[in-house]
């Protein structure tokens, strides 16, 4: 017998598609939501999708405005800071916990995504983060802790967007494809050590690229609203 789809279940589901096209770069930072043209693309009525919003605006993700426009919130410099800080720990924590546990089996599997994500490069950016992120969750699943998971998933809905449009699309991947390498040498070696310090060199040389460009972009605001003054 067919189990019986409840309201929290589907709730639940477009929360995670739509918690995925924010991780896929498919909607950006300031771009504004349509609650009756998501509820028909999906095949829902209206409410799942409203609590859907409510559930990713109280993670940050979202911002629904005083005139209910709803949009995919903006990060300042200083808070993609403080979302690196916690990726570097809990990031961490999953790579080295999965270089423990992983099984033989684990290896091609990653592997195979790896070589899909290379392809991408210079070809589809959209593409590209999406394998990225596969790599990276496919990695941090043999640590089997659904909780860290999940936690490093909705830091992951706050960033990519940002990693997309300046780490991704405005910059040469070269370093950040050996990073990935390493990272995959050492998950295949069982070598938490360097699998760490190859994640560390990832997110932070990305970040550094992206933390310029949002204090370039709050800069060229301040002296816009400056200029406005006089």
């Amino acid at each position: 017998m067919a189990e019986k789809i409840t309201s929290v279940t589907l709730r639940q589901k477009v929360y995670e598609k739509l918690r995925a096209k924010i991780l896929g770069a498919e909607l950006l930072p300031g771009e504004v939501i349509n609650l009756r043209g998501l509820a028909e693309k999906f095949g829902v009525s209206l409410l799942p999708v409203r609590e859907a919003v409510w559930q990713l605006e109280s993670e940050k993700i979202l911002v629904v405005e005083s005139n209910k426009r709803i949009q995919v919130n903006h990060l300042t410099s200083k808070e993609f800071s403080e979302v690196l800080n916690l990726r570097l720990l809990l990031e961490s924590e999953a790579i080295a916990k999965a270089c423990q546990q992983r099984p033989p089996t684990a290896i091609p599997k990653v592997e195979l995504i790896l070589t899909a994500m290379r392809k991408h490069v210079g070809v589809n950016h959209k593409a590209y983060i999406r394998k990225n992120d596969q790599f990276h969750k496919a990695i941090y699943s043999y640590a089997d802790s659904p909780l860290l998971m999940e936690l490093i998933q909705r830091l992951l809905a706050r960033v990519n967007p940002y990693i997309y449009l300046y780490a991704v699309h405005e910059r040469d991947l070269t370093s950040a494809l050996e990073c990935h390498r390493e990272m995959f040498a050492g998950f295949s070696r069982g070598d938490k050590k360097k699998a760490v310090a190859a994640l560390q060199r990832d997110l932070k040389d990305a970040a550094a690229v992206i933390i310029s460009r949002l204090e370039e972009l709050q800069e060229n605001d301040a002296n816009e609203t400056a200029a406005d003054r006089r």
